[in-house]
């Protein structure tokens, strides 16, 4: 299961107002859910298993946050969930 205490610090970020990152705010929940999983480090299918999903779902929603953060790479995107969420 992903560590509750960082999604709920994603969450809570989201609901404070205006978050560090504008392009969060664009994100969906289960956006947010796999870019937590993103920060700490599984493999695609290690997160398709705790989150309930197919691997194929999991690249589809990496990619989309990529684009949505106008990120390159999973690695920019764990470094940025980590100076985001702590």
């Amino acid at each position: 299961m992903i560590d509750p205490a960082l999604t709920s610090r994603v969450l809570e970020r989201l609901r404070a107002g205006p978050a560090q990152e504008p392009a969060l705010a664009a994100l969906s929940e289960q956006e947010l859910n796999v870019l937590t999983a993103i920060a700490e480090g599984p493999t695609n299918r290690q997160t398709a298993s705790k989150l309930f999903l197919s691997e194929k779902t999991v690249k589809n929603y990496v990619s989309n946050l990529l684009t949505k953060l106008d990120l390159e790479s999973r690695t920019q995107a764990a470094v940025l969930a980590t100076r985001l969420l702590g």
